[in-house]
Order: C-alpha cells, then sequence, then structure tokens
C-alpha cells in the first residue's frame, strides 16, 4: 500500500484530475438521486400518509379530472371497517406566467375530518373548520409569494381576502396578464375585468362572483331584501353607484353598497384563517379552502343548470339537476373482528368498494402513485444521467492507469527482473486504481451533498431535506469501486504480462 499511494503522489495533477472525474461522476448520482428520492419520497408521503388508507375516484377518470357525488358517503361509510369518508378536492387555478415556478395555482377543498388537517402544522392562525367554512389556509410557500407580489393589499391572517384583489394586484401583472387600456378603465370596470378573467379563462365557475340571492340576504341580515341587481343595456350588472341610484328612482329604497353589513355580498366572502407548513413542497405551494367554497369555485356545488338539448329537430332549454361533488373521497379503514391485519381490512373495503359500486374506483393511497409513470421515468433518467458521467470517470481512470503503465514501463521491468511476481505487479496496479476510485468517491458524496445544499439556498428547493442520502452514497461508493476496478483491470494485466527483458529495454 504504501508503494501504491508513493506512486500516486509523485504524479499530483494526473491523480487529483483522476479523483476530480470520479468525483464528479459520484456527485451527481448522489445529487440526482436525493433531490430525486426526496421529490418522490415526499409525494409518495402525501399519498400514504395524507391522504388515508384508501383514495376513492370516478372510475373512467384520473384524479383532477375525477368527478364524484357526494351521494356516495353514505354508501361508503356503511362499509364494514370504514371509520371515515371524506370528501376532497383537488384543482388548479390557471395562470398566464409561472406561479411558483408552476403555470398554475393548486388548491384544495377538505373538511375537518380529513387526515391531510392533522399533518398541517400551522406556522400562523388556524387550520380549517367546519365551522367556519369561509377560511382559507395557505401553504407557507404560497403565503411568501403572495406577500412578496401584493404589498399593500396582501392578505393578513384574520382579515378577508378578495380574490379580486390578488388578481388586480400590481405584483400579480406578469402571472394574470392585464388589457392594454387598463390604466384608463374605472375601479368598476377593473372589477368586472377581474370578475369575466376569473371565470372565463382562470377556470373558476361563474357562480362563484355572483352576488348572495335574496334569500340568502334575507337569512343573512334578517330583513327583506332589496330587489336584485338588473343588468344594463351590455347585459353587464350595474355599477354600485347606478344600482343604488336605481333602488331609489324605481323602489324608494336607500341603499349603502359600502355597509359591512346591509350591503349584498358575493357569495365568496372569504377570511384568511392561516399559515401552515405540511412538509410537502407542492402542498406548501397550495391553497387551501373549505370544501364547501371549493365546490363553488370548481362548480361542483349542488345546482340546477341550463342546457340545450335538441327536440324534433330544435334546440330547447332544459334544466338539469346537478348533485353536489368532489374529486376523491379519502378513507381510513380500521381492522375488524376475523380480519387479519389492517391491510387486510383496507384490501376487503378496496375490493367491496369495486366490486359493488361500477361508477366508483378504490385504490390503497400508496398504489396510486405506481399509476404516474412519470415518476417512474423521473427515477431512470436520473439514473441515465448518473451512469453517463460514471462513465466519463472511468474512462478518466482507464486513460490515468493507461499512461501510468505506459509511462513506468521500465520501472515494472525492474520489479519483475528483482523478483516481484506477475500477480503482485496486477494487485499493485489494480490497488492504485481502487484507492484512485475510493477517494473520488468519498470527494463525490462531498461534492454531491454540497450540490443539494446549493439548491436549496439559492435554486428556493427549500422542500428538500437537507439531509445526506447515506443509501444512496453507498450506492454512489460501491459503484466507484466499480469503476476502479473495470478501469484498472486492462492497464494492470497489462503491466503484469510485460516480459522484463522487453520492458528494461524500453525508452
Amino acid at each position: 500500500m504504501k508503494f501504491v499511494l508513493k506512486n500516486l503522489a509523485r504524479r499530483k495533477l494526473r491523480t487529483t484530475f483522476s479523483v476530480l472525474g470520479v468525483g464528479i461522476g459520484v456527485s451527481i448520482m448522489v445529487a440526482l438521486f436525493t433531490i430525486s428520492d426526496d421529490f418522490i419520497g415526499q409525494i409518495q408521503q402525501a399519498f400514504e400518509t395524507q391522504r388515508g388508507d384508501i383514495v376513492v375516484t370516478q372510475a373512467t377518470a384520473e384524479e383532477l379530472e375525477s368527478d364524484v357525488a357526494l351521494y356516495h358517503e353514505d354508501q361508503l361509510r356503511g362499509i364494514s371497517g370504514v371509520t371515515v369518508a371524506s370528501p376532497m378536492i383537488a384543482a388548479i387555478l390557471r395562470t398566464d406566467a409561472d406561479f411558483d415556478d408552476r403555470p398554475a395555482i393548486l388548491y384544495y377543498g377538505i373538511r375537518a375530518d380529513n387526515p391531510l388537517v392533522s399533518h398541517m402544522h400551522m406556522l400562523e392562525g388556524e387550520q380549517i373548520s367546519d365551522e367556519h367554512p369561509d377560511g382559507v389556509v395557505f401553504g407557507w410557500r404560497a403565503w411568501e409569494i403572495l406577500q412578496q407580489k401584493m404589498g399593500d393589499k396582501a392578505p393578513k391572517v384574520g382579515k378577508p381576502l378578495d380574490l379580486m384583489d390578488i388578481v388586480t394586484s400590481q405584483g400579480f401583472q406578469q402571472v394574470f396578464s392585464r388589457p392594454d387600456n387598463w390604466d384608463e378603465m374605472t375601479d368598476y370596470g377593473k372589477k368586472m375585468w377581474a370578475l369575466l378573467r376569473l371565470t372565463k379563462e382562470l377556470g373558476v365557475h361563474p357562480d362563484a362572483i355572483k352576488e348572495e340571492t335574496p334569500a340568502e340576504y334575507e337569512t343573512r341580515t334578517g330583513r327583506k331584501a332589496p330587489p336584485p341587481r338588473p343588468l344594463n343595456l351590455l347585459g353587464l350588472p350595474l355599477d354600485d353607484d347606478q344600482y343604488a341610484k336605481w333602488l331609489k328612482e324605481r323602489h324608494g329604497i336607500d341603499y349603502d353598497p359600502a355597509h359591512p353589513e346591509y350591503a349584498y355580498r358575493m357569495k365568496l366572502q372569504l377570511v384568511t384563517r392561516g399559515v401552515c407548513r405540511t412538509g410537502i413542497m407542492i402542498q406548501d405551494s397550495a391553497v387551501f379552502f373549505h370544501l364547501n367554497i371549493a365546490q363553488i369555485i370548481k362548480g361542483k356545488h349542488e345546482r340546477v343548470e341550463k342546457i340545450k338539448v335538441r327536440k324534433d329537430g330544435k334546440l330547447v332549454e332544459e334544466e338539469v339537476q346537478r348533485p353536489a361533488s368532489c374529486t376523491v373521497f379519502v378513507l381510513e379503514v380500521q381492522a375488524m373482528p376475523g380480519d387479519e391485519s389492517r391491510a387486510a381490512a383496507v384490501t376487503r373495503v378496496r375490493d367491496a368498494i369495486n366490486q359493488s359500486i361500477d361508477e366508483l374506483r378504490a385504490a390503497r393511497s400508496g398504489d396510486v402513485l405506481q399509476r404516474h409513470k412519470e415518476i417512474d421515468f423521473f427515477e431512470k433518467f436520473g439514473l441515465v444521467i448518473s451512469l453517463i458521467a460514471a462513465l466519463a470517470g472511468a474512462i478518466g481512470i482507464l486513460n490515468t492507469m493507461t499512461l501510468s503503465v505506459f509511462e513506468r514501463t521500465r520501472e515494472i521491468g525492474l520489479l519483475l527482473a528483482v523478483g516481484w511476481s506477475r500477480m503482485r505487479v496486477l494487485y499493485s496496479i489494480m490497488l492504485e486504481g481502487l484507492v484512485l476510485s475510493i477517494i473520488g468517491g468519498l470527494a463525490g458524496v462531498a461534492f454531491g451533498y454540497l450540490e443539494v445544499q446549493v439548491a436549496r439556498v439559492y435554486f428556493a428547493m427549500d422542500a428538500l431535506s437537507g439531509d445526506l442520502n447515506v443509501t444512496r452514497s453507498l450506492h454512489a461508493l460501491a459503484l466507484a469501486f466499480g469503476i476502479g476496478f473495470l478501469a484498472s483491470l486492462y492497464p494492470a494485466v497489462r503491466a503484469a504480462m510485460l516480459q522484463p527483458i522487453d520492458a528494461l529495454r524500453h525508452e
């Protein structure tokens, strides 16, 4: 070993570059797999620990497109062993530019019995509550972005939240865009543009921007409701000033549109309830509504719709009753007497749903991820890149060891002449390559760890754990050892096969 270390020390520059070659390949492997493992692990954790035991979706659709009527809740709760059957909505609000590196805002609609609520660590305020369904909880990352982009209009915990403030705030100009004549528009014009933008282009259901009905007004205030707001010649609702004037002239009613209690309100009167951390990158950039609110935003609330159908060759309007729905049901299961285990109870409930309710599909929460081939592709992509980087390191060691043998031909011939066996020569050359690889592997693990820390700090990848992935590091060291062995094999054999007399004659 002493002889090997001396040989490496004599060629410091070449040894350094060989170590760097292996180290870079190993560091790429450690960094890529640490990031991908963290990413996949977080998604897996979200499905396994924050989606209960079973996820139930529409049989013919994936989660985001799924539509499951809420009347299935009683059926699901009636299955032996089901302790929680919580409806949930997962949806996106489209944007023109990136919101936290994504062209959409992810939002959830959940109830207080959703398993996700127990995983919300509240940094400020309170969790989602069935008693206060108007409350909105922000993931900490989404909250930070709102504070940065909205400035003075930024939401405050415990205060009302106006969706139009978000859409029309100066900082969101790129995320939601604006018309060219924005500065010339009246306040009412800006408001109407924002409302139409929310519904026409950003995926919000029209009912979400409507005012409460007279019946809802009377229930809330306990007084007779003013006549509803009429439309102007352009088919748009009268603005506040026009509406107040119309009520006074037509009905003799004094109406103050700014009155906090006795003015008509929009259906969605939201309050910022709190800020949370879930530990899941995607969810920490999301917004959490109560299920009732998310149903209106997504258009999954109970309602009557008019649709056009063809009858006797003519298009006629018919009213259709739409039941309240969600995108998925999250189920929690407990073992019943006679079940072998809780896992057996989960399997039994899953099979019972799939066999008895044709329009639904049930799957274990942990199994849902397996249907997403993108995850498998992501893992394979990281493996391919790592192997390419490792191959580059192997070529570097092969080159170094081959040149080393070529330069030391006379030295090797002398060693053979004074009694070294061919196996000893083979062993010493192989050992040099392995030492280079192990040193490079250890350096690569350190470099890979630093690369992950740089990604966390300078690329805002805060969701990365930041911990050294020991398993992947051992894999990388094993790869480095394998690289050293294979790359040293040819030059070692070549050195061992030299004839002493020919080696001593080598110039």
